[in-house]
Order: structure tokens, then C-alpha cells, then sequence
């Protein structure tokens, strides 16, 4: 008889073990179930890739005024314009009305007037479209002796390297010194520190006399 209890007790605990279990089977296989099917339907996150910039204003100022200095704090070049449109992408700026200012060493300032202008993000090239108009008055010595005649060249297209403080353009040009008028069909150099020229291509016009030390 006791045997038989015995028994009985055994197989009601391993009913009642089993019982217990089958929730835990049933919630372990749902939540494989659940792993399996996110993990086919889901696609994995791709790296994040840097958004390129693109070529379009970041910045636009009316009105406004762009100064840039030597390393011993004098000014290299000063730019004024109806409006600046600064790029997001290589920081270049363009401009329109621009009117550029050179400054040169014992040089009276050269001053540089287009429609347009486009300057690259580093602020060391300006190049300047149509009509433009580059000037530098004439220079005298403290007694009043004329030492360097007024400059005047006109073309479409010039392109500035500040740095060197070089002029160039491969338009037609025209450019006058004092009396002397010279153009040419296919452009010219212009050093603005030895305020020497270099022309192209068919290159015609009338030299004058040097006038220099003359009131």
C-alpha cells in the first residue's frame, strides 16, 4: 500500500512539473518565433554617410565690406560690393558690383571695378567679369614732380592672384599709361609691383614720351 503512495506521488509531481513547463516552452518559442521574423524583416542599419555640401549660399550680406591683411597687419586687398554671397561648399564668395582695392608698397593703390566677381575660398585669386576696369592715379614726389603717369586698362575678364599681386587676362584689352594707349586681341600681364606689362597676340597703339618728372 505504501508503495503504491509511493508511486502515485512521483507521477502526480512529474505531471505537475510538465504542467509548469509548457508555459515556458510555449513563451520561449514565441519569442524565438519573434527574434526570427524581426530578424529577416528588418534590414540592418547601413553606416551613416556625411551628407556632401552642396554648391548654393550659405551666407548673403548687402551692402558689405571683405579686408584682408598681411602677416604684419597691413592691408593686402579690400573688396566693397552690392552683395556677397558666401558658398557653404568650398567657400568661395561671389560678388555683385565689386570694387577691389590693391595696396602695394610705395604704389598709390590700384583700384579694380567689374559688374561681378568671384573670389576662391582661400582669398588669394579674385577674378572680375565685364566691363572691367582697372585704375591707379598718377604718382608725384613730395615736390610735387610727376614720377608715375595715371593707369587705365579696360577688358571682360580679369583674373587677380593676390598673392602676387599679378594681373592677367587672355580678352581683348586696352590699357593706357599717361598718353600712351595700347591694345591688344589677346590679353595681357600685368605685375603690379614693377608695374610691368606684357601683351598678346596682335598688340597695336601709340607710345608717348615719358613724362615722368614733370610737374
Amino acid at each position: 500500500m505504501n508503495k503504491v503512495f509511493y508511486l502515485t506521488n512521483i507521477k502526480d509531481t512529474i505531471t505537475g512539473f510538465i504542467f509548469r513547463l509548457i508555459p515556458l516552452l510555449i513563451l520561449g518559442g514565441i519569442t524565438l518565433l519573434s527574434f526570427w521574423y524581426l530578424k529577416k524583416n528588418i534590414q540592418p542599419e547601413l553606416p551613416t554617410v556625411a551628407k556632401s555640401k552642396e554648391h548654393k549660399p550659405d551666407y548673403v550680406f548687402t551692402d558689405a565690406k571683405l579686408t584682408v591683411l598681411n602677416l604684419d597687419g597691413s592691408t593686402k586687398y579690400r573688396l566693397i560690393g552690392h552683395e556677397f554671397r558666401h558658398y557653404e561648399d568650398d567657400a568661395s564668395i561671389d560678388v555683385l558690383k565689386p570694387q577691389l582695392r590693391l595696396f602695394a608698397k610705395n604704389a598709390q593703390p590700384t583700384t579694380v571695378r567689374s559688374e561681378t566677381a568671384h573670389v576662391s575660398g582661400n582669398l588669394d585669386i579674385v577674378e572680375l567679369f565685364k566691363n572691367v576696369l582697372v585704375s591707379r592715379p598718377s604718382q608725384f614726389n613730395t615736390t610735387g614732380l610727376l614720377i608715375n603717369p595715371f593707369f587705365k586698362l579696360n577688358t571682360d575678364y580679369l583674373e587677380v592672384f593676390v598673392n602676387d599681386d599679378r594681373l592677367t587676362t587672355r580678352l581683348p584689352v586696352k590699357i593706357q599709361r599717361g598718353d600712351s594707349i595700347v591694345t591688344a586681341n589677346k590679353g595681357a600681364d600685368y605685375d603690379n609691383v614693377s608695374q610691368s606689362i606684357q601683351m598678346y597676340g596682335d598688340v597695336r597703339g601709340s607710345i608717348e614720351p615719358s613724362n615722368t618728372l614733370k610737374r
